[in-house]
């Protein structure tokens, strides 16, 4: 039995331009995206052949730990179980096991590379990032639950199944293992460059009600608004992440569905030390880019008056990664 731990980042679009809708339904994509300092837990324990253990497992406040018993025999195959802990107050999901995009990694892992071991991977993800938001949580847990199990199996984190699985899982999934800035095209899944990251302070506005991306896109399409080739030039031609202009042209069609997207843009941008305001990919949350940790906070203060979830953090390098074992 091991157990290890990672964390996975949130990120922001600083750029999502979205252009003509390809033939199977995809959208030619140009976008950057940035990690956030903001991240979930996931905590991977793995079980082999033949054992039968007993695991203590964080919960939640009312049972901070709890017991699990796990018993991996002959024939049993791979077993993949997750617990979700949801913090920050983020409203709670129910996603059994085989739904949760973490768990399906790590299956479609284990087929890439031909593994067909009787074992148990167990995860705990405690979710700091909330969902339907546009800031990429359930691909970032999934991209750590890659990394995890590849260190569980004796397989380095740039092996080739590794990327392979990412890709075909999501955009989001194969840009955390990378993290930091970087510029992406094709659906928004083909590396172009990586840029020098931001340092500023964010803060993350979320109302109660989401936007599905399925009817961001759909909304889009009806009238949609590309991106000018000129500033498609100026984001290929950043090598910082500050030389990025703040765009998203799902922007409107989000706000469009949800019109309480457009007051929480308004709210914000009008806040003292606010320097950028924009979507979070398509919804529904919102981030502002502030001048100091004190702006951030005051305009976070601000919006849980009216509200609104709200979280303070920052642009940072960081991406999906095993923690030092202690």
């Amino acid at each position: 039995m091991k157990t290890i731990n990672l964390i996975a980042p949130a990120k922001v679009n600083l750029y999502l331009g979205i252009g003509e809708r390809q033939e199977g339904g995809y959208h030619n994509a140009l976008t950057v995206m940035h990690a956030l300092s903001m991240h979930d837990g996931v905590r991977m324990t793995h079980v082999g052949a033949g054992e039968h253990v007993t695991l203590l497992e964080p919960c939640d406040a009312a049972q901070p730990l709890r017991e699990v018993k796990v018993d991996v025999d002959a024939g049993s195959g791979l077993q993949v179980e997750a617990t979700v802990i949801w913090r920050e107050g983020i409203e709670p999901l129910d996603i059994p096991s085989q739904d949760n995009l973490a768990c399906k990694a790590v299956h479609a892992l284990a087929q890439e590379l031909g593994r067909e071991e009787d074992e148990c991977i167990r995860l705990v993800i405690e979710k700091h990032i909330p969902h339907q938001t546009g800031l990429g949580g359930g691909s970032a847990d999934a991209a750590a639950a890659l990394l995890g199990a590849a260190h569980l199996w004796g397989i380095p984190a740039d092996h080739e199944a590794v990327a392979h699985v990412a890709q075909q899982l999501g955009a989001d999934v194969r840009f955390f293992l990378h993290g930091g800035c970087m510029l992406l095209q094709g659906r928004g899944d083909e590396p172009v460059a990586t840029l020098a990251p931001r340092r500023d302070s964010v803060v993350i506005i979320r109302p109660e009600g989401g936007v599905s991306t399925a009817e961001a896109y759909r909304t889009f399409d009806e009238s949609p608004v590309y991106p000018e080739p000129a500033q498609l030039e100026a984001v290929r031609a950043a090598t910082e992440a500050t030389q990025v202009p703040l765009f998203n042209n799902l922007e409107a069609p989000a706000q469009k569905l949800l019109p309480e997207l457009a007051e929480i843009a308004q709210f914000a941008s009008q806040a003292p030390g606010v320097a950028d305001v924009l979507l979070c990919g398509s919804g529904s949350g919102t981030f502002a880019v502030c001048e100091s940790h004190q702006a951030a906070a005051a305009l976070s203060s601000a919006a849980q008056v009216k509200g609104y979830w709200t979280r303070t953090t920052s642009f940072s390098p960081v991406r999906a990664a095993l923690l030092p074992q202690r």
